[in-house]
């Protein structure tokens, strides 16, 4: 996603970096800058996200306010992750996203629903990479990562990987359970703190 966001010329200094000329590696190590922003670079995610913001509010008129509610409510950097009544709602929403950020040069994809009517709304290279070569009626479904969960797309449910692991009953060891699992979205929290305060 950060390569969808220029540098300006005047801060490209700031990421020069030593490479072989023309990527051969028999050739002479020469200066380049990056033109676009990098995933080492700091400031690369609060750039992609304020553009990603930008691109929503000014799509909001041509649009409409869900498009612009779901890209600054229900996206975390590049993933976006939500919950609708009907696969048709899907449908409408992706549709007008996509056609929004594409104004801005960005491009909706790795599309994942547990709705084969939806799926099927989509050509098969917007669909997440391991759903491009499946028959969605009848192949089994894999599991998608998305903000650190992971989704079965079959019962339309997140699961969560469990160390098993433990650790003493002190502020530590209590901190370094809740904290070796990954709940970006905090929907286990209640069940890790409930836990460990009735063992």
């Amino acid at each position: 996603m950060f390569h969808c966001f220029l540098v300006k010329e005047e801060h490209r200094n700031f990421l020069k970096f030593l490479w072989f000329k023309d990527n051969d590696p028999t050739q002479d190590i020469i200066e380049y800058r990056m033109k676009v922003h990098v995933f080492v670079n700091r400031p690369s995610s609060a750039v992609a996200i304020y553009g990603l913001r930008l691109s929503a509010q000014e799509g909001e008129k041509d649009y409409g306010k869900d498009v612009k509610k779901f890209v600054e409510r229900d996206f975390y950097v590049d993933d976006g992750l939500k919950s609708l009544p009907s696969p048709e709602a899907a449908v409408s929403l992706l549709k007008k996203t996509q056609s929004m950020l594409s104004c801005s040069e960005l491009t909706l994809h790795k599309i994942a629903s547990n709705s084969k009517v939806a799926m099927e709304e989509f050509p098969t290279q917007d669909h997440a990479s391991d759903l491009k070569d499946l028959d969605l009626a009848t192949d089994p479904l894999p599991m998608q990562c998305s903000l650190g969960l992971s989704l079965d797309l079959k019962s339309d449910t997140f699961t969560f990987q469990v160390d098993q692991e433990q650790k003493p009953f002190t502020q530590r060891g209590f901190l370094s359970t809740i904290n070796s699992l990954y709940d970006q979205l905090g929907f286990a929290a209640p069940v890790i703190i409930q836990d460990q305060l009735a063992g």
